[in-house]
């Protein structure tokens, strides 16, 4: 149910709407409509009471004034282009309506209030010219009343004069006043919408250019990527070639052995020739497995982004064979429940792995861990694999875990930390892998997962 204060505002609410720069008009015209609504009512009743006096002619005008009252009340309302005309009317009849109060109604002081109240009201309803006519106008009634000896004495007809003198240059004042803030708000106005049209130019220009400047950015941070790439590749040539040392070490140490037996016994025993063909037997294999090493860092570093068929099982395991060094003091946990093919690019998931690896080496290391231990599970899912490499390295601190895959970022103490290793590793799954990488601790350490779009899974036959 609808409050009654809300009721009594929609009825003395005009329905017309209001532009933006109306709200003086709108004021005006809610104002006069209370005016005449409650004048017109007001006037209908004292009516009564003068045709009860049997004063006739001040009944019949009060009705004829409170009639034009109400009804020009119900013709605002619906329409305010007739707000003009009818404020207009309005006085002009007021001014009538009060000539006639003080000629036919017994005269004492409270007449007085009729002449007080006009001034009040006609330079707020009307305009300066419109308000000025009426000045003048109830002027010269009061200087025809003096002139015709009505019967006020001079202190009622000073007290008439300087009221309405007051109460008119109050208003004038008012009027002025609310005159000069119209033409600032107006001045601030067109200011304000110059300054619009300057910034939708300007934003206009800035769109014109946009589409440029966003591709000058696409490139500018792909070159960036691009070096980033280059970078992260010299850092993993770095380690690649550190580990070729650690491989070739051994195998090059058993060669010179080989080789200087093979001498000894050449010297001391020159007939021996079946030993010799053993000898050199070694020493073709270690040199097959030194060159092998060779063909598996190439492919690992090979700029390729072709898209090939492979056993994630065999790629680990080959992994597991280049950092064969690095993870002697290791005890690593892979056992795979399946054999797994994925179409994807074979090297740049292989630097993916190694990455996460690395760095889970280094952290163990690092952090002085007694019993070492790395776990790769391979899961299924329903068209994607989950790679997940575990460590026990007491995982990575709360305050830097949002930063892990910024670059540059790193938490080795190593010199030879470039902090880009993960970073790379997220755009490799993102951008040519389609898939993700992130990661979370465990109990003891820190689990990465990989997803990547499954082709197929086919026992442990390679699928054709």
């Amino acid at each position: 149910m609808q409050k009654l204060p809300d009721k009594l505002s929609r009825f003395f609410r005009s329905s017309s709407s209001f532009k933006e720069e109306e709200w003086v008009l709108k004021y005006q015209i809610n104002t006069m409509l209370l005016f005449s609504f409650f004048f017109g009512i007001g006037v209908f009743f004292f009516s009564i009471f003068r045709f009860v006096e049997g004063n006739y002619i001040v009944a019949l005008s009060q009705i004829i004034f409170s009639t034009f009252s109400l009804y020009g009340f119900m013709q605002l309302k619906r329409e305010k282009k007739l707000y003009p005309p009818y404020a207009l009317s309005f006085f002009i009849l007021f001014f009538i309506y009060s000539g006639i109060l003080f000629f036919y109604v017994p005269q004492n002081t409270l007449n007085i209030l009729w002449i007080i109240t006009a001034p009040i009201l006609i330079f707020f309803f009307l305009n300066k010219r419109g308000g000025m006519a009426m000045f003048l106008l109830i002027f010269g009634f009061i200087l025809y009343l003096i002139a015709s000896n009505y019967p006020y004495n001079n202190a009622e007809f000073i007290t008439l004069l300087a009221s309405f003198f007051i109460t008119s240059y109050m208003m004038y004042m008012y009027e002025k006043i609310k005159a000069k803030e119209q033409k600032r708000l107006l001045y601030y106005g067109k200011r304000l919408e110059k300054e619009v049209a300057n910034k939708t130019k300007e934003l206009k220009q800035l769109n014109e250019t946009l589409e440029q400047r966003i591709e000058q950015e696409v490139q500018r941070r792909q070159t960036q990527e691009q070096m980033l790439y280059a970078q992260n590749r010299l850092a993993n040539m770095g380690m690649m070639i550190d580990s070729i040392a650690h491989q070739w070490r051994q195998p090059l140490t058993h060669i010179n052995t080989i080789l200087m037996n093979i001498s000894r016994k050449a010297e001391l025993e020159p007939e021996n020739i079946e030993y010799i063909d053993d000898k050199v037997e070694d020493i073709f294999n270690i040199t097959q497995h030194m060159s092998q090493t060779i063909n598996d860092f190439r492919n690992l570093l090979s700029p390729k982004k072709e898209q090939t068929t492979f056993s994630l099982n065999e790629l680990i395991e080959s992994i597991f064979t280049l950092m064969k060094d690095m993870l002697q003091e290791l005890e690593i946990i892979f056992n795979p429940q399946e054999e797994i093919y994925l179409q994807s690019n074979k090297n740049e998931l292989s630097q993916v792995i190694l990455i996460v690896l690395q760095n889970a080496i280094e952290a163990l290391k690092e952090n002085n861990i007694a019993h070492k231990c790395i776990e790769i599970k391979l899961t299924t899912l329903k068209q994607e694999v989950l790679i997940e490499i575990i460590d026990n390295a007491n995982g990575i601190p709360e305050d830097k875990m949002e930063q892990i895959f910024k670059p540059y970022f790193t938490t080795k103490t190593s010199k030879s930390a470039t902090g880009l290793g993960l970073y790379i590793s997220k755009l490799i799954m993102e951008h040519s892998l389609k898939g993700e990488i992130s990661f979370q601790n465990t109990h003891n350490g820190v689990n990465f997962s990989i997803v990547l779009p499954l082709i197929t899974i086919v026992g442990h036959n390679k699928p054709i």
